[in-house]
């Protein structure tokens, strides 16, 4: 997956302007499997632009720059299509715990706990903030058109995927704290 085809991906649900693609990889839905500064999403739209992948129109500002609201075209359609017909692998995980976990034997314990307790937060803070962003569809699920069903599921995966942390970082900070108080004994 490229960031072309998660930009394309949320036109394709309506138009857009820069800022609320961008506001999408930083707060919404798009932060649970994207990652995107808002420098990326706007140089990605220019390109994606110049290859006729979406047109915009500019919305006059008063005293600044036109808005420009992004629509996908049907040359953008057909990739995104082609795209999503491909077959898909499980991406590595990236992780920077894992890496902790790899090294965290050089420093004090307390120091890999504190990252595993803010970590923990983190994914606790983030899982709710998906369940308060499913309501809508949770709430309405046999009434759902097709694309806001596909929303929901992709967001539930995302509410488990958070989930699954927030158990990791519990199992974790409880076998930390059995050895650390073996060792004390």
């Amino acid at each position: 997956m490229a960031l072309k085809h998660t930009i394309l991906a949320f036109l394709s649900r309506q138009p857009l302007s820069g800022y609320e693609v961008a506001k999408e990889f930083a707060e919404g839905f798009g932060g649970c499997f994207w990652k995107a500064s808002q420098q990326q999403v706007y140089a990605e739209l220019s390109k994606l632009e110049k290859q006729d992948r979406v047109i915009y129109e500019a919305i006059p500002q008063p005293g600044r720059l036109d808005k420009k609201i992004y629509s996908i075209t049907a040359k953008g359609q057909e990739e995104l299509i082609d795209w999503l017909t491909q077959p898909t692998e499980p991406t590595a995980i990236r992780e920077d715990l894992g890496v902790i976990g790899l090294a965290g034997h050089l420093v004090p314990s307390q120091m890999v706990v504190r990252e595993i307790e803010r970590r923990q937060k983190l994914h606790r803070e983030m899982a709710q903030h998906l369940k308060k962003m499913d309501e809508h569809f949770a709430k309405n699920l046999d009434l759902l058109e097709l694309k806001d069903l596909y929303m929901h599921l992709v967001i539930r995966r995302a509410i488990r995927y958070q989930e699954d942390w927030v158990a990791w970082c519990d199992e974790s900070l409880k076998a930390i704290n059995r050895v650390v108080d073996n060792l004390e004994d």
